[in-house]
């Protein structure tokens, strides 16, 4: 059984009316339909008239061998390219050899004779080439050729591969993402060994020109979903796109839902996983983390440790980690509830305990939580905000002493002190930080409720809550599927990771054109 995914798809409008002078930006600087022209001077003057005196833009000007010394031109951005790539494999060669063919056979001369770079590709129009050269390759311009030669020579600035940080493991790669796309498409190819790992370039902005690659493989995801994910990117038009996280606003299903619909991860291994899965791997130059699509709500909960230790060591974790989402969903409002509307529903001892605790308090338990809540998410911002070495120690500090200090200024009850303590504590075991903060988010909505109309407002939040996770759809993916919906056989990779060679199909849910993974009867022993 395989779903439709696109059926029933929310279409979400992502563009307005467009003006009628939608691309200005080249139109208005004359670039819009501008060819090369055969003089050279009026190369360079219509060159300077665009660009202008730009800090970095180099000319370098030689004299070609042959044909009475023609004039010709190198140009490229300091920063951008090797240098020593067009010392050796550029300049050098073109001002040792002696050109032969005339007019416009001699730049097929120069790229099949003289230049050895293996990226090489002639270019008619200025708008091209001046978008060429500000991603790094070099442009060679001669007099009385209407065409320029456009050479790959670029060289990015990288911290190279370094470990995770936000999504740290015992067992298992410690790779991660860098912000430069070529080491990316690198680390997902070396995992993937297949021509069917196909990666689609897009471009995105008027003025950055933000390079996007979509991954997936070929044969396995939908092509439906290619096809919709690509469509959406393509209704962009924006001047600029510098995150993964404002490409995700533009081509989420439901702009304004509580949680998001798409997963950002810096770990190349969790991102083949689920391509192989049949889903698709978002890239984009200068960001370091991927974009998963689509994804259900358990996503969230999966760490790639699950799948490097044993399956009930695998259980209790990922249960423990849905026990702690629970708690930091709603601990605090059940406790607000509680103790302000239901004291009957608290032992006596425990209730003496907390009454004696809250004997001199001056707030409501509304406001008292609130206050401690407040505290809380101000020090782990400023931990986030100071530097490495003082952040952890400042954090930890500042908690144990504020606590202390409000408990004795009688600010806050012991019991609040503690519930807020283990609130934020389960807060941090859940493995997708974006998805926590979108739980951070929703807590105080169930406090409220809570302190308003006690088990009442938070039977009635938790109610909206869960029709609204059930209406929302992540390129038509059933949020919270393969539960509601249900899919049996995708059970085997939720709450319970069962062993791997039992898992001979793909998620049913992501409508994978090959659904089958594995053979089947590979249980050791047979």
């Amino acid at each position: 059984m395989k779903l439709g995914i696109f059926k029933k798809s929310k279409k979400v409008r992502i563009e307005k009316e467009e003006p009628q002078n939608q691309n200005s930006l080249q139109e208005k600087s004359g670039l819009e339909g501008a060819k090369i022209e055969e003089a050279l001077i009026e190369n360079m003057a219509f060159f300077e008239q665009c660009v202008g005196n730009n800090h970095g833009v180099h000319r370098r000007n030689l004299k070609l061998q042959g044909r009475a010394g023609m004039d010709a031109v190198l140009l490229f951005v300091d920063g951008l390219v090797d240098v020593q790539m067009i010392n050796d494999s550029v300049m050098q060669p073109l001002l040792e050899h002696s050109l032969q063919k005339k007019d416009a056979h001699m730049l097929e001369e120069i790229s099949e004779r003289v230049i050895p770079n293996l990226k090489v590709e002639f270019q008619e129009s200025w708008l091209e080439v001046l978008d060429k050269m500000f991603t790094g390759h070099t442009i060679f311009l001669v007099d009385g050729v209407r065409e320029a030669l456009v050479l790959g020579t670029q060289e990015w600035k990288d911290r190279g591969v370094e470990d995770a940080t936000s999504e740290q493991i015992i067992g298992g790669p410690r790779e991660s993402f860098s912000e430069t796309l070529e080491t990316n498409t690198m680390l997902l190819r070396r995992r993937v060994k297949s021509y069917t790992l196909q990666m689609d370039h897009l471009q995105l902005g008027d003025l950055s020109k933000t390079d996007i690659v979509v991954t997936y493989v070929k044969g396995v995801v939908n092509p439906k979903l290619v096809k919709e994910v690509k469509e959406r990117i393509g209704r962009i038009k924006t001047d600029s796109i510098q995150s993964v996280m404002a490409l995700e606003e533009f081509i989420e299903d439901s702009p304004f839902a509580v949680m998001p619909q798409m997963m950002k991860t810096e770990r190349p291994d969790k991102s083949v996983g689920h391509l192989l899965d049949g889903g698709i791997v978002v890239l984009m130059d200068g960001s370091p983390v991927s974009l998963l699509l689509p994804i259900v709500f358990w996503h969230f909960l999966y760490s790639p440790e699950d799948y490097n230790e044993r399956v009930y060591t695998t259980f209790l974790m990922r249960s423990l980690r849905l026990i702690s989402l629970v708690f930091a969903l709603v601990l605090p409002s059940i406790y607000i509830a509680v103790s302000s509307f239901h004291h009957e529903m608290i032992p006596i001892g425990l209730l003496q305990i907390m009454i004696s605790g809250r004997r001199d308090v001056p707030f409501p338990i509304l406001v008292e939580v609130f206050i401690m809540e407040m505290i809380l998410e101000v020090i782990r911002e400023a931990g986030v905000r100071l530097p490495n070495k003082v952040g952890p120690a400042i954090s930890i500090v500042g908690a144990l002493v504020l606590g202390e200090a409000a408990i004795q200024a009688k600010l806050a009850s012991p019991a609040t002190v503690t519930v807020v303590a283990l609130t934020a504590i389960a807060n941090f075991s859940i493995p997708s930080f974006s998805g926590a903060l979108s739980i951070r988010f929703l807590r105080f909505g169930f406090m409220i409720a809570s302190g308003f109309l006690g088990l009442f407002g938070f039977i009635a939040i938790s109610f909206v809550l869960l029709v609204h996770l059930c209406s929302l759809r992540s390129f038509g993916v059933p949020f919270l599927a393969p539960v509601t919906p249900l899919f049996p056989s995708d059970l085997k990779d939720t709450q319970v990771r069962m062993p791997v060679w039992m898992m001979q199909k793909r998620p049913n849910f992501l409508g994978s054109e090959d659904g089958i993974r594995q053979a089947p009867n590979q249980k050791p022993g047979l």
